[in-house]
This record gives structure tokens, C-alpha cells and sequence, in this order.
């Protein structure tokens, strides 16, 4: 779909804004960007427009949708975390994420962190990460 049939699909500026507006969601679960509900192409505009390191993970594949300030956070990661499953963008918190989608997305609970500690590979060598973070659900689905 060309960018132009995209413009109106998301709004907000910046680099995340941009990837958003260009990626082929068509190679995850969300499906075409032209097709995502009011309501979800609502949370990830939010997402987008945030100053504060956001990301939004999608359906039980927690597929990563981030915005500027995240991608500071994901380092060496970004863009390639873009679209991809939380799993497999953060493999040595694979466990803590498997929980976290567990948790919020099949029990339909609200988790929160304050003071998370997590040893991330952001750059070339695994650093330890503190944080404070409250993941929760949302009820629309993208197809």
C-alpha cells in the first residue's frame, strides 16, 4: 500500500511514527495497518505521541509496536524490535515476557513493577536494567 494510503492511518511525527506508517504488518498477527480497528490504530497513536519510553505489545505474540523514547531503551535492538514477537525481540527475559503475556493477555490481569530489575543485551554486552512498568490489556483485536 503506498505511504500516502498510509498517512491518515497514523498519527503523529517522528522516527516511530514513520517505521509505523511503513511496515508491513502484513508479516505479523495485526494484519494490514488499512484494516487495524478505530480503537487499536487509537492506542498505538498514543503509544506514538508519548514522551515516555512506551511499548506496546500486541495479542498473546506480544508483537512490539514502541515509540521514540522506547527506541533509546531498546538500544542496539532498534528498529529491528519493530513488528517482532516480544519473545524473540528480548530473548534472555524470555521467561519474565512469557509471564508477562501470560499473565495480561490469557488471564486478563493488570501486573506492576517498580524497580524492576532485568540484565537486557541493549547494546554489545548485557547490562543490568531498573525500571518501574505496569503492563495491562486491551480487549481489541486488530482483525
Amino acid at each position: 500500500m503506498p505511504q500516502a494510503a498510509r498517512a491518515d492511518a497514523l498519527m503523529g511525527s517522528g522516527e516511530m511514527a514513520t517505521l509505523v506508517n511503513e511496515f508491513d504488518w502484513t508479516r505479523t498477527s495485526m494484519g494490514a495497518l488499512a484494516e487495524w480497528p478505530a480503537t487499536v490504530k487509537a492506542v498505538v497513536a498514543m503509544t506514538l505521541r508519548s514522551p515516555l519510553p512506551i511499548v506496546t505489545l500486541w495479542g498473546e505474540d506480544g508483537v512490539m509496536i514502541y515509540n521514540d523514547a522506547y527506541s533509546g531503551f531498546a538500544g542496539a535492538r532498534h528498529p529491528s524490535l519493530l513488528g517482532s514477537k516480544v519473545r524473540e525481540g528480548w530473548p534472555e527475559v524470555a521467561d519474565f515476557n512469557d509471564h508477562v503475556v501470560r499473565t495480561v493477555f490469557r488471564e486478563g490481569k493488570t501486573l506492576s513493577y517498580e524497580d524492576q530489575e532485568l540484565t537486557l543485551r541493549r547494546w554489545w554486552a548485557r547490562t543490568a536494567c531498573r525500571w518501574g512498568w505496569s503492563p495491562s490489556w486491551s480487549r481489541p483485536r486488530p482483525r
